[in-house]
């Protein structure tokens, strides 16, 4: 049962529409074009049962975000290993003429051999028309002892419209045994925001082709 003060806005809200019928249908429009452009969020949690959030593991996810995109794919992780349902995934969505790139992290005293570990992890996913990009070593800044940063970032954005944004890796460990949190974006402009910032890296040739 609503309370009266609610009940008495409806009551008003309905008395005007009786007044002027004809200004329903676009106020009802509007309504319904701002419910979809606003974003939704949602947590997604790998782990310990709780209470509190419920399990969701990582991997799935990101299947079902690879199954919805229909245009482009954009994923980057620091480290992709042992991810075999995934890599099936995408070589499924290739297939349906979706474009995908990744973006691949490494360590610079490694650099050249994880990469090259990385891309035969994706098989058929290097040779199904994916544009695979990394962060070369000699365009990292650097600390006072010469470390260089990191390629850290863990996102997944589909058409411009859904994001997943987590601490997960591609890897076997962070689906099946880490615990591992991140969120959910549908709407809104941070995806399509998160796509042109990886546009801006490659035009600026900060991300090259790994």
């Amino acid at each position: 049962m609503p309370n009266p003060s609610y009940q008495a806005r409806v009551d008003e809200f309905l008395q005007r529409c009786d007044e002027r019928p004809s200004d329903l249908a676009p106020m009802l429009e509007v309504a319904l074009a701002a419910k979809r452009l606003a974003p939704t969020t949602e947590l997604v949690w790998t782990g310990p049962a709780t209470t509190v959030v419920p399990v969701r593991r990582t991997e799935q996810v990101l299947c079902d975000l690879i199954r919805f995109t229909e245009r482009r794919l954009t994923i980057a992780s620091f480290g992709v290993f042992q991810i075999p349902r995934l890599v099936g995934e995408l070589e499924l969505m290739l297939q349906r003429g979706v474009a995908l790139r990744i973006v691949l992290g490494d360590r610079e005293s490694a650099s050249k051999s994880l990469i090259e570990r990385q891309l035969s992890q994706l098989g058929a996913v290097v040779t199904g028309q994916a544009l695979i990009l990394q962060w070369p070593t000699e365009q990292r800044p650097r600390d006072d002892q010469g470390h260089a940063g990191l390629m850290h970032m863990k996102v997944a954005v589909a058409d411009s419209q859904i994001a997943f944004l987590s601490s997960a890796n591609l890897t076997e460990a962070a689906f099946e045994r880490n615990m591992e949190l991140g969120i959910l974006i549908r709407g809104g402009e941070i995806p399509g925001s998160i796509e042109q910032l990886i546009d801006a890296l490659i035009e600026s040739r900060e991300l090259h082709r790994a």
